[in-house]
């Protein structure tokens, strides 16, 4: 491997898909720790797509990690996940820790041929302005970087990250698992299918109404009707205002469990 273009440190692009794994695992050390600047707000995530509590720098990067949460295509992520390492314009070793690093599941590559690994840099469009002096020649070797490596490099913003979507998805995300009784899951689901089946496109408020019983029984279905959502199954325009009056559709899904029943 050429040294004179950005690398990682005893990593070589053949060997980096196996390491990654380690990383995500949890066998690797994090990269960077995080100290304090003008735009640092550290907090910290647990999930189910990483092996450890995953710390973060921003509120930003803490928006970006809600976004892989609710996301069905990532498979695990990691965060300051390495360093990259190149030669600035004098011939000085530079050292670069992108934010995020993101595995996609198989299913989402197989539907994406393009889809690979990509390694995200998370930052306030205030601070690139900035730092733009700064960040210009990192961001190209970042880029440069991620040819070499096989995988895309991406920089994400508050105006991709910080949009209706991000809300919506904070909202959705409680719903995304159910607990409680599985007897009451295995006969509400296929019944909102079969409802908005016969109803095809409606409104969240529209299905719940054909529902027989009280308002309080109606009521109950409606956890069940999001995490119908969050699945993918119930079809819903995430990029606009979530509501009760916000359009929604049968999907191929919804119409293979509502089945016979329609």
């Amino acid at each position: 491997m050429k040294r004179s273009r950005p690398f990682i440190k005893d990593v070589s692009p053949a060997y980096f898909g196996a390491w990654l794994d380690r990383l995500f695992e949890g066998h690797e050390m994090a990269a960077r720790k995080i100290g304090r600047s003008a735009y640092s707000v550290t907090g910290y995530v647990a999930t189910e797509k990483a092996a450890k509590v995953q710390r973060t720098e921003s509120a930003l990067e803490q928006d970006f990690l809600t976004l892989l949460e609710y996301d069905w295509r990532v498979l695990r992520y990691a965060t300051q996940p390495f360093k990259i390492q190149w030669k600035d314009e004098t011939g000085r070793l530079r050292r670069f820790t992108p934010d995020v690093a993101v595995a996609y599941n198989d299913m989402a590559v197989r539907s994406d041929p393009a889809l690979r690994t990509t390694i995200f840099e998370v930052k306030a469009r205030a601070q690139l302005k900035a730092r733009w002096a700064e960040e210009k020649p990192r961001l190209k070797a970042a880029f440069a970087w991620a040819k070499d490596y096989g995988c895309r490099f991406k920089v994400m913003t508050e105006r991709e990250i910080r949009t209706p979507y991000l809300e919506n998805v904070r909202f959705l995300l409680r719903y995304q698992k159910m607990y409680g009784d599985q007897d009451l899951y295995d006969a509400r689901i296929p019944h909102i299918c079969e409802l908005l089946v016969r109803l095809g496109p409606t409104t969240p408020q529209a299905l719940l109404g054909t529902v027989r019983g009280d308002a309080v029984h109606r009521g109950e279905y409606i956890p069940y009707l999001w995490h119908l959502v969050t699945q993918q199954i119930v079809g819903i325009d995430l990029a606009k205002p979530l509501n009760m009056k916000a359009p929604i559709w049968p999907t191929a899904q919804a119409r293979a469990i509502a089945g016979d029943r329609v």
